[in-house]
């Protein structure tokens, strides 16, 4: 029983940390690779390549009961003879007895322009959410909040975004709020405060070779969520293997997230268009020994294309 207790103490003081962080109640879930597939964070980005790329990921945050786990796949690509792009993002994001699985579909025009590539995204969405509030164990049972049982609801988003890559292919950047409009007045406790909160993110990030001849890539994100603080990413990613165009690609990356929170990670393009990603978060504040550790596995694979060397992803 004291066992128990204590995980629901540690959870709680978990969901209590990420309140001041990104998630705001996992509403938006979490990645640690989103700089290898960006069609995760801004639907501006669907067909940002020349080929149709898919994506799996699959992330288990924490080791205790009730914990967040998160399941996405999106496919995106270009349409041959028009500067428009197209996405599908299908997403199971898990945490104590609530659930969401979304589905979206992206819609993206591209312009090109002297600088590079600018394009503009909107992604409309269907959020199912649901909440097993049979399963908890109450002490007021006359308490109205549990009088009607479990909770399942469905509403739908709307969001949008603007994405740039230079002309070199080695910077690029991006705004998003991938859910600005959610009809979740179902769930509204109050008619005039959003249940489902906004999501703002703008990041950016580019490639520098370096006088040793190897290839950084430094990185930046800044969140915003309706009723908690700014927050900030910083990543470096080193390229530190290159075995020709449309061979192997070894990138080793390192990053802090606030509040501190430690990022390794490893992304392996390899032949046949496969892509390979691994990550590992390490949580700061005295929490990582209460919580475990949280790993994100990603795998992807590219359709298409005009050459191996524009099927190559190299640098985002």
């Amino acid at each position: 029983m004291r066992k128990e207790i204590k995980k629901l103490l540690v959870l709680g003081m978990g969901l209590v940390l990420l309140q001041q962080t990104p998630l705001t109640a996992q509403q938006d879930y979490l990645s640690s690779q989103y700089n290898f597939n960006a069609l995760m964070l801004n639907p501006a980005y669907a067909g940002a390549h020349s080929y149709v790329q898919t994506t799996a990921m699959y992330r288990n945050q924490w080791s205790v009961e009730g914990a967040p786990t998160t399941q996405v796949f999106c496919v995106d690509g270009l349409l041959e003879k028009a500067p428009i792009g197209l996405g599908l993002m299908m997403t199971n994001d898990r945490i104590g007895i609530t659930k969401e699985r979304t589905v979206s579909a992206d819609l993206s025009y591209h312009l090109r322009t002297r600088l590079g590539k600018i394009s503009f995204g909107l992604r409309g969405g269907y959020v199912g959410y649901t909440a097993a509030l049979d399963d908890l164990v109450v002490w007021d049972d006359a308490d109205p909040v549990y009088a009607g049982g479990n909770v399942r609801e469905g509403f739908l988003t709307l969001g949008f975004g603007a994405f740039f890559s230079a002309t070199s292919g080695r910077w690029f950047g991006g705004v998003s709020i991938p859910n600005f409009y959610a009809s979740d007045d179902v769930l509204r406790s109050d008619p005039d405060v959003r249940f489902y909160k906004r999501h703002m993110y703008a990041y950016g990030g580019g490639v520098v070779k370096t006088p040793l001849g190897i290839e950084l890539k430094p990185s930046m994100m800044i969140r915003y969520t309706e009723g908690a603080p700014l927050t900030t990413d910083i990543n470096l990613h080193a390229l530190l293997m290159e075995d020709g165009p449309g061979g192997t690609q070894v990138w080793l990356g390192a990053g802090y997230r606030m509040k501190s929170v430690i990022v390794a990670s490893i992304e392996v393009a390899l032949p046949y268009n496969l892509r390979l990603g691994y990550a590992y978060d390490f949580m700061g504040s005295g929490l990582q020994d209460a919580l475990g550790s949280t790993h994100e596995i990603q795998l992807g694979f590219n359709i298409g294309g005009q050459t191996p060397l524009i099927q190559n992803p190299r640098y985002f």
